[in-house]
């Protein structure tokens, strides 16, 4: 008998938690909106990351004549007025590969060495970069990789986009609320996303032998505008 009221107060508790799972919760209904907003201002540091590429027979020669060219090339940037602490190693690769004989297209069975060694230099004055990457070069850099230009403090940047991205989404979701006849109520969630975008130089300036008795003149470099969009999205719950 105590078997069976177990399994009637069972019964009975689930057929208490069925009914109480019909009463379901009713959202309110809303209104979303998203708005942009976007400030720009004019950049003040530049960003170039140049290193050199070698091959050779025995990785000592690779390493050796890496680190040669390497340092004559931050050196270089050094004698243009970049800081030695905005000089930074960002990648060192060494593998070794087999040579491919363009002519038998065949593999040779000789080995050979290459060694990578990038570097990131932080230029402050950005009216000298074309004259960086005419020195770098020069000196012995075989690879430039880009050139990005940013505001270094782009905070106030952030906070005018911001405010500008909330008042574009309250706006979209008035017109939105007058269209459909209703009237904004409670806030009930915002959001927001960050972009930042540079329209400037931002391409290879070539791939070189590595100062094997050649003078690359300084190349125009135009740094454009740097910009940082918000993304603001906006909930509210509909007043009838």
């Amino acid at each position: 008998m105590r078997f069976k009221g177990a399994v009637l107060i069972l019964v009975m508790l689930t057929a208490a938690g069925a009914a109480a799972a019909q009463d379901y919760w009713e959202y309110p209904a809303t209104i979303s909106s998203t708005g942009y907003g976007t400030a720009s201002a004019e950049p003040d540091i530049a960003s170039v990351t140049f290193g050199v590429s070698i091959t050779a027979k025995t990785p000592d020669e690779a390493v050796n004549e890496a680190a040669r060219l390497a340092e004559a090339a931050m050196a270089a940037a050094r004698s243009e007025g970049v800081r030695g602490e905005d000089i930074k190693t960002t990648s060192y690769s060494l593998w070794v590969q087999e040579v491919w004989d363009d002519y038998e297209y065949a593999y040779t069975g000789e080995m050979e060495y290459v060694v990578n060694h990038y570097v990131q230099a932080e230029i402050r004055d950005i009216r000298k970069v074309g004259d960086v990457l005419s020195a770098i070069v020069n000196a012995g850099a075989n690879s430039v990789s880009g050139v990005y230009f940013y505001v270094e403090d782009s905070a106030s940047l952030y906070e005018e986009a911001r405010v500008l991205a909330a008042e574009h989404a309250r706006d979209k979701a008035e017109q939105l609320a007058d269209a459909f006849g209703v009237e904004l109520g409670d806030l009930q969630s915002i959001s927001e996303w960050t972009n930042n975008y540079n329209y400037g130089y931002d391409s290879a300036y070539g791939n070189y032998g590595g100062g094997a008795g050649y003078y690359a003149e300084s190349p125009p470099v135009t740094p454009g505008s740097y910009s940082v969009t918000v993304e603001v999205s906006a909930t509210y719950e509909i007043s009838q």
